[in-house]
């Protein structure tokens, strides 16, 4: 209910570990117009904080993360310093990353390797709670047809390795 949905068009979130942080997309925003929520592109990531039982009103998170491109499907890590995204903001549907400061700035959004990253579509990104194992989909690289699901694990030195498909019966010949 509100004030995180409305009767726009919100959803993909992502709860911090504790569960006092929401970060989700809210989309059909038209800034200045008074209708939806004011954004930068067609989806931005909204950030709305619990106080008690209840959650705060959202707001931007803004720019670097945002653009006027699409922003969507967050999901950030346990330790709350990294956010995971996918954006268009190339022409190409990629996963993207900004990290936070001490002083809670977000760093501008860098591409995952190439090891993720595709011609194709990459979507549907959650990092798990050990901070370096990252499921996505992707029509990119070699699956079993449409979007499948894969994994990645970052090594030693923060580089994503080559994603493995996880293979039937999570993935199918249709979009997973």
């Amino acid at each position: 209910g509100p004030p995180i949905n409305t009767v726009y068009n919100e959803g993909a979130p992502t709860l911090s570990a504790d569960g006092n942080i929401l970060i989700f997309t809210a989309c059909e925003s038209l800034e200045g117009y008074g209708i939806g929520r004011d954004g930068y592109g067609r989806c931005d990531l909204f950030v709305s904080k619990k106080s008690g039982n209840d959650w705060l009103a959202p707001y931007n998170l803004g720019v670097p993360v945002n653009s006027r491109a699409w922003e969507s499907q967050p999901s950030i890590s346990s330790d709350g310093r990294t956010i995971y995204f996918v954006s268009n903001r190339n022409n190409d549907y990629d996963i993207w990353f900004s990290s936070v400061n001490n002083k809670g700035v977000w760093s501008e959004p860098q591409k995952l390797g190439p090891n993720i990253n595709t011609d194709g579509y990459e979507g549907s990104v959650f990092i798990h709670p050990d901070n370096q194992t990252l499921y996505f989909s992707s029509d990119g690289h070699v699956g079993m047809g449409g979007l499948d699901i894969f994994m990645s694990r970052k090594d030693s030195v923060g580089q994503w390795g080559p994603p493995i498909n996880l293979g039937y019966p999570i993935n199918s010949f249709k979009d997973d």
